[in-house]
């Protein structure tokens, strides 16, 4: 096979160039469409179980089981995860924001350490 010729070459390399762009274009294309995904390995927990294990550890230290309420979203299970919640007590109208956080994560067990703010909500 003998040298190419000056547009065989051209050819060639034009091809090459498109391949490159193509397949550049392709990664590019699937970068975007997976940094539009998330994936979390974090284990969680329901808010209504969160709420339980506040309940548990407000009962214990004041002696009066409390009402408390995590919201409506699965929580991270992760070790200094911040979540809040409403708290008050049974039969009352009147709500109290905790800041609860999540510690000693060990698969799904863990810890909470709760701050009950001094004065109502609103």
């Amino acid at each position: 096979m003998g040298p190419m010729s000056e547009n065989t070459r051209g050819t060639w390399m034009l091809r090459s160039a498109r391949k490159s762009a193509l397949v550049g274009s392709t990664v590019a294309a699937l970068v975007v469409v997976l940094s539009g995904c998330t994936v979390s390995a974090n284990r969680t927990t329901s808010p209504e179980g969160l709420a339980r294990v506040v309940a548990d550890s407000l009962e214990k230290s004041v002696g009066q089981r409390p009402e408390v309420d995590c919201g409506d979203d699965s929580v991270d299970l992760k070790d200094g995860n911040v979540v809040h919640c409403d708290v008050n007590t049974a039969g009352f109208d009147t709500k109290y924001d905790a800041t609860v956080e999540i510690g000693d994560v060990d698969g799904s067990k863990y810890s909470v350490d709760v701050q009950v703010a001094d004065t109502p909500e609103g």
